[in-house]
């Protein structure tokens, strides 16, 4: 029997007295779209920044198709796209100087670059936004660029953290229909929302 694509057991992460995630088990099976639920301030963000390997859990243990993410976060990283809730800001830099960025960081070089941010942008439909400026997106358009830096090294999962908030009814309709896709393709998805019916 295969590992799960993603398993947490007895996680708990505290700053100082306070707990934001405390004994927290799960699975979630390879291929699934899971929606993961909760009030804000709930420990959504904490879970998935650790499955991502960009905090460490004060117990318990978190794997990525068998991978622990404190024990060997290289090869969890190259197992996961992580979308998170901000994009961040990024002044005088195009969509597509911020794609050509995060390829070459993830070790794409010439050709195979080039095709990869080709593949990336036609999937979340950008080439008409190739030469805007990434800070002068609207939120559905910069979703779609976090959704596509995500996808630049074709993981096997993909973490979204709140993917659909702020987004305006039909940019959350395209969303929907965009992970539709990537589930069919056989990704796991693992998405937060603080909004039941936003993943619905």
């Amino acid at each position: 029997m295969s590992d799960p694509a993603i398993r947490v057991q007895n996680l708990s992460r505290q700053y100082g007295k306070l707990f934001a995630v405390q004994d927290l088990s799960f699975e979630i099976p390879r291929g699934d779209v899971v929606g993961f639920v909760g009030a804000n301030g709930a420990g959504k963000t904490t879970t998935m920044r650790v499955l991502a390997t960009l905090d460490y859990p004060s117990a318990g243990t978190c794997e990525v198709l068998g991978h622990n993410v404190v024990l060997e976060p290289e090869k969890v990283r190259h197992k996961i796209g992580w979308m998170p809730d901000d994009l961040g800001n990024f002044e005088n830099v195009t969509v597509i100087e911020f794609l050509d960025f995060y390829a070459r960081a993830m070790g794409f070089k010439g050709k195979e670059r080039r095709e990869r941010i080709e593949e990336v942008m036609d999937f979340t439909e950008l080439h008409p936004l190739a030469d805007r400026l990434s800070d002068k997106l609207s939120k559905g358009q910069t979703q779609r660029l976090g959704l596509a830096r995500a996808l630049i090294h074709d993981p096997e999962i993909l973490i979204m953290d709140e993917p659909a908030a702020g987004l305006d009814p039909k940019a959350r309709v395209e969303l929907k229909r965009l992970i539709r896709v990537l589930a069919d393709d056989g990704k796991t998805v693992f998405i937060s929302s603080h909004i039941l019916s936003e993943l619905g």
